[in-house]
């Protein structure tokens, strides 16, 4: 059976199938007519300020060559008809590599737990990606493993940059007061409303992601100071944290783990964004493990 082609960007893409409908989008699979290449497709309604931010933030990152970042093909607006059953709109849309081996969060999930070695190969080459961000004074602010997709070789590549921002000043102090709905990810600082620091909300993400990574699992549903076992990490109780990360995970789990880096994953995940780890010397410190 041939695809019924729906045309996006003039004669140049057409619809394979649907990926995803995200919060601010919707995501194809897209192949172009002249050089039969796939590629994916963001398509979001006229005048999104996700697809305006979006395109900004990778605008500036394809200036830097980064190959662990998703590549901007193409971006614009115009009539467009993304299925059989729909009239043409007006859409904007975000054209980006195709990258065919999902993203992280499935990958984990698909292979279980993975071992040690393993998860510093994904996490070091994260934090590459997100140490060109900060860089730049660009802040991601949405780190998560769906977020994170596979190449064909399974090196990491960030995407999905409509909630990221541009550090603005000259001392990169900025504070901001955007908030996110509750996640595993999503810092106390913001899940109490409190202006924040958009590159140490992002190590805390990273360290949410460092250790499911370790352990296949979150290290705490959401983090606020009440939460039954975040609040060992904000009391700085560490061996009453990871006696309690003991139950759920194996205790033998636990001590298979390097002290060094489950010294680091609770810095990562402080009560106290001050106290956080710079993306340099996550870095620095994942080298010497």
């Amino acid at each position: 059976m041939k695809d019924e082609k729906f045309e996006i960007i003039g004669n140049e893409y057409y619809i394979l199938r649907n990926l995803d409908y995200g919060g601010t989008s919707k995501v194809y699979l897209i192949k172009s007519i002249k050089t039969e290449k796939n590629y994916v497709a963001k398509i979001y309604n006229s005048k999104s300020k996700y697809y305006e931010n979006e395109v900004k933030i990778l605008k500036k990152i394809s200036l830097l060559n980064v190959s662990n970042i998703i590549r901007l093909i193409s971006y614009g607006e115009e009539e467009i008809k993304e299925d059989s059953n729909s009239e043409p709109e007006n859409k904007q849309y975000i054209i980006l590599d195709y990258l065919p081996n999902k993203d992280l969060f499935s990958y984990i999930k698909n292979n279980n737990e993975i071992n040690e070695q393993e998860a510093l190969h994904f996490f070091k080459e994260i934090i590459k990606a997100v140490q060109q961000c900060h860089n730049n004074n660009i802040c991601h602010r949405d780190l998560k493993m769906e977020n994170i997709l596979l190449d064909e070789n399974n090196y990491p590549v960030l995407c999905d940059f409509g909630f990221s921002a541009l550090i603005e000043g000259s001392d990169g102090q900025t504070k901001f007061t955007e908030y996110f709905a509750p996640s595993n990810y999503i810092p106390p600082e913001i899940n109490l409303r409190i202006p924040y620091d958009g590159k140490k909300s992002d190590i805390f993400s990273l360290g949410v992601i460092l250790f499911a990574l370790l352990f296949g699992k979150f290290g705490f549903t959401i983090a606020i100071p009440s939460n039954n076992i975040y609040k060992f990490i904000v009391k700085k109780r560490y061996d009453k944290y990871w006696e309690e990360i003991g139950k759920v995970v194996g205790n033998n789990k636990v001590k298979s783990i390097s002290p060094k880096l489950k010294e680091l994953y609770v810095k990562m995940v402080s009560n106290n964004p001050n106290e956080r780890p710079s993306i340099e010397t996550v870095i620095e410190c994942i080298n010497n493990i």
